[in-house]
């Protein structure tokens, strides 16, 4: 927690003056009560609870200024609440292997039909981007509500030699998480005795190949 104005906290240091200077009075009064005779009678009359009960008004008044004070210092927090926030990607493979017929019309025609399917039964509060992937892997669509333009995305693809799957989920998780760094490492073919492994690829902001697994379609329109 901060406070915006901190110089207003210096205030708090008023209020024992303050505790003091009740005690003063009531050591004034109890001084002045010395003169009157019949205490005891007075006292009895009050009882035990009493006598606290009378404190309990400068107690809460005292408090009270406490909190002016604090509030007066305009107190304030950072609060993460949970994010409404929901973004879909499609990784589709446009290798060589999509133009089998053995799912009609082909697998590449069957996917498009489904990713279609799926686009079209999507909240449209969800925004919904697409990736192509065969020897390389592009982000062909970023994240939009604008399901025309992944509707578009989906017609253009191509297909490429190739099947890179491992790029195809790393540029999807680049799209989801634009700021975050993501590094595919496998084993390298070593001689006898030595081990380890080196960086395949190191996925940056998406490239665009000089020739890609398709057009590209349009940013987000919002």
């Amino acid at each position: 927690m901060t406070f915006l104005w901190p110089e207003a906290l210096w205030l708090l240091a008023a209020l024992p003056l303050l505790v003091g200077l009740y005690l003063a009075l009531l050591r004034r009064r109890k001084k002045t009560a010395l003169a009157y005779s019949n205490l005891g009678l007075i006292r009895a009359a009050l009882g035990a609870r009493q006598s606290v009960r009378r404190h309990v008004p400068s107690a809460l008044f005292l408090a009270a200024l406490a909190v002016m004070v604090v509030a007066l210092a305009r107190p304030a927090a950072i609060v993460t609440l949970p994010s409404q926030h929901e973004t879909v990607i499609l990784a589709m493979d446009v290798s060589g292997s999509m133009r089998a017929d053995d799912v009609k019309p082909t697998r590449l025609g069957a996917a498009q039909a489904a990713a279609r399917a799926f686009v079209k039964d999507t909240p449209k509060s969800t925004r919904i981007g697409l990736v192509a992937f065969a020897g390389s892997a592009a982000l062909v669509q970023a994240p939009t509500n604008n399901r025309e333009d992944v509707f578009a995305a989906i017609e253009q693809l191509q297909l490429q030699n190739a099947t890179a799957v491992g790029s195809g989920i790393l540029a999807s998780l680049k799209a989801i998480f634009p700021d975050q760094d993501f590094e595919l490492k496998v084993p390298v073919p070593l001689r006898a005795g030595a081990g380890g492994s080196r960086p395949l690829a190191h996925l940056g902001a998406p490239a665009k190949p000089e020739q890609g697994p398709c057009r590209p379609g349009r940013t987000s329109r919002r």
